[in-house]
């Protein structure tokens, strides 16, 4: 569900979009760690950049005796450097480092070497 508005408060002289889903996930031993502190890449699987969303409110209640579904509210967010947009898992690099590619160093006869 698409939650689309508008928001406002005194720290802005202008009003701006603010783009919202709702997403409902059955209640299991992973989802019911998500918390305010989880960040997602949402999108269609062909689009080059996907959507990031925060979730704002984690909606728990819907569940009875260990089972239900929980719903959620996630707010579209900036995408960050630690997102790999490729496999669509935001935060990634903050749990798995990028590994950078080594410069190549020239040896005695002037050509390049791979270190």
């Amino acid at each position: 569900m698409d939650l689309t508005g508008e928001y406002e408060d005194r720290h802005f002289v202008v009003t701006r979009g603010d783009s919202r889903i709702s997403v409902e996930l059955a209640r299991n031993k992973e989802t019911v760690r998500l918390d305010r502190s989880n960040r997602f890449l949402i999108d269609d699987e062909d689009s080059p950049h996907p959507l990031a969303y925060l979730l704002t409110k984690p909606l728990k209640l819907g569940a009875y005796q260990g089972k239900g579904c929980f719903k959620f509210v996630l707010q579209e967010v900036t995408e960050t450097d630690d997102d790999n947009v490729e496999e669509r898992t935001a935060d990634y690099y903050k749990h798995f480092p990028k590994v950078e590619p080594i410069d190549p160093k020239p040896d005695v006869n002037g050509k390049k070497v791979w270190l």
